[in-house]
């Protein structure tokens, strides 16, 4: 989604197919997508709604099923646009006296898909606030308003910021050239944005309205478990979701600037076991230096391929009209790549997570029955039993069944398909706990598998910097330094 975003609003000559459509046409059929689509959600929305009292379980699936299909409509139907002369239209219009684009303007070209997005917001609500009152759930949801406002900062924090900044470097790129080309702004714009990446979790506490977790018994398990694991974090954060959102995660690589998040619906479907499993979890990113590695992962290969996309330019150069659109083959060679290889090296590094889930709640005998409340846990996490993988497998579970996510049926390849498309980055939930159960018979592949896992890392590494080193040698010093 970031990619697509932001290839929009790259400079690209978009094109006009149709020499008739003027400005107003081309506006008034983003407008014609934009009504149909929404009432293709409001439809859906109604038979959500209408279905809940006679099977909320069906009304359940229908929703995620509708909403998903619903969202690629949107997406790829204003991609669609963008190409049929959308794109076009915000570049012929919105311009100053001297003919250049207004500042900001990039971010009118995925317009539509924002449009669409806003008004998903209105109308999945009802269908949202429907499921929550039959769900007997204590927490009131939220208002219109306030759904909508939530919705729309965890969009801006999360997924268009760096179309922001890509807008901002574009703006000032227009209006300040010279400051734009100088050596010190470029580095210095670096630094910032690194740095920015350091100080960006001392501010996601309000930009996303988390609380400090409460003091309670749930409060002092996590602050058991992270002490008995040699874990240290800034501070627990409760994301107050109104049972929407079932998720945990870890942000920050420094510890006085790290925090480890769960969503209220996840914390209050968990029993002990399955909350040092999923801890553990997010433990285990930090402990394998899996935030720093993909920080480095994708400098790294920013830097290579805006190198090789230099010594194409400057070499062969891209063949007759296809020059214009070089930038968005770029921007699809990097989708392409971030989906195959940072692919498999986020599952490799999720299993790895994993692993530190079942230690963490895993105690020193390794054929233990099962875990009592006198039962002592492993110190450091260093043990693996098979009441520590069932309780990891459980919170997979879980998860999975608050998510709307379906284990494939054996031999369906549709469904194994659907499975791997939806968990690029994970993994599909039935996979990864086959992996665990084998533990149970077999606890040795879990030290196997993170041997694997760091020779591939290690591997990985390597071979940017040796691409990296190869081009910048072909691309010659001054050039280098400038590409960097």
């Amino acid at each position: 989604m970031i990619l697509l975003l932001a290839a929009a609003c790259l400079p690209v000559p978009w094109p006009r197919p149709f020499e008739s459509l003027g400005v107003g046409a081309t506006a008034s059929i983003a407008g014609l997508f934009v009504l149909g689509s929404s009432l293709t959600s409001a439809l859906g929305c109604a038979r959500v709604v209408r279905l809940i009292p006679e099977d909320r379980g069906a009304a359940v699936s229908l929703y995620y099923r509708l909403r998903q299909r619903v969202s690629l409509l949107n997406l790829w139907g204003s991609v669609a646009l963008v190409f049929g002369g959308w794109g076009w239209a915000v570049r012929e219009s919105a311009t100053d006296a001297r003919g250049r684009l207004t500042p900001f303007a990039e971010v009118l070209v995925p317009g539509p898909y924002l449009a669409l997005l806003l008004a998903s917001w209105f109308i999945w609500f009802f269908a949202e606030r429907a499921l929550h009152r039959t769900g007997m759930r204590a927490q009131a949801f939220w208002s219109l308003p306030a759904y909508v406002a939530q919705q729309a900062r965890q969009f801006v924090l999360l997924l268009f910021l760096p179309v922001l900044v890509i807008a901002t470097q574009q703006t000032i790129s227009r209006y300040f050239p010279e400051l734009a080309d100088s050596t010190p702004f470029q580095f210095a714009s670096v630094f910032a944005a690194f740095g920015l990446l350091l100080i960006l979790p001392l501010f996601i506490k309000p930009l996303l309205g988390l609380k400090r977790m409460p003091d309670g018994p749930i409060r002092d398990h996590l602050t058991a478990a992270a002490a008995r694991l040699r874990f240290h974090c800034r501070d627990w954060l409760l994301w107050p979701t109104r049972g929407l959102v079932a998720n945990a995660m870890i942000v920050g690589v420094l510890p006085r600037a790290r925090f480890v998040i769960f969503t209220d619906r996840l914390l209050e479907s968990l029993d002990p076991p399955e909350l040092d499993a999923v801890v553990g979890h997010e433990i285990g990113h930090a402990r394998h230096g899996h935030i720093p590695y993909y920080f480095a992962f994708f400098g790294l290969s920013s830097l290579v391929g805006g190198t090789l996309l230099t010594l194409i330019e400057s070499s062969a150069g891209w063949p007759d009209g296809v020059a214009e659109f070089g930038l968005l083959i770029a921007v699809a060679g990097l989708g392409v790549y971030i989906f195959f290889v940072f692919g498999f090296l986020s599952r490799l590094c999720e299993r790895q997570a994993d692993l530190v889930g079942v230690r963490a709640a895993s105690c020193a005998d390794p054929y233990c029955g099962g875990h009592s409340e006198e039962t002592v846990l492993a110190a450091g996490g260093r043990a693996i039993c098979p009441a520590g993988v069932r309780a990891m497998v459980r919170a997979l579970d879980i998860v999975m069944n608050l998510s709307g996510l379906d284990r494939p049926e054996r031999g369906s390849w549709k469904q194994w398909a659907a499975a791997w498309w939806k968990s690029w980055q994970h993994g599909p939930p039935s996979h990864r706990i086959d992996f665990l159960l084998s533990l149970i018979e077999h606890p040795e592949r879990a030290a196997r598998h993170d041997r694997y896992a760091f020779r591939i890392r290690l591997t990985l590494m390597l071979l940017l910097v040796g691409a990296l080193i190869l081009a910048a040698t072909a691309l010659g010093r001054e050039e280098f330094v400038r590409q960097l």
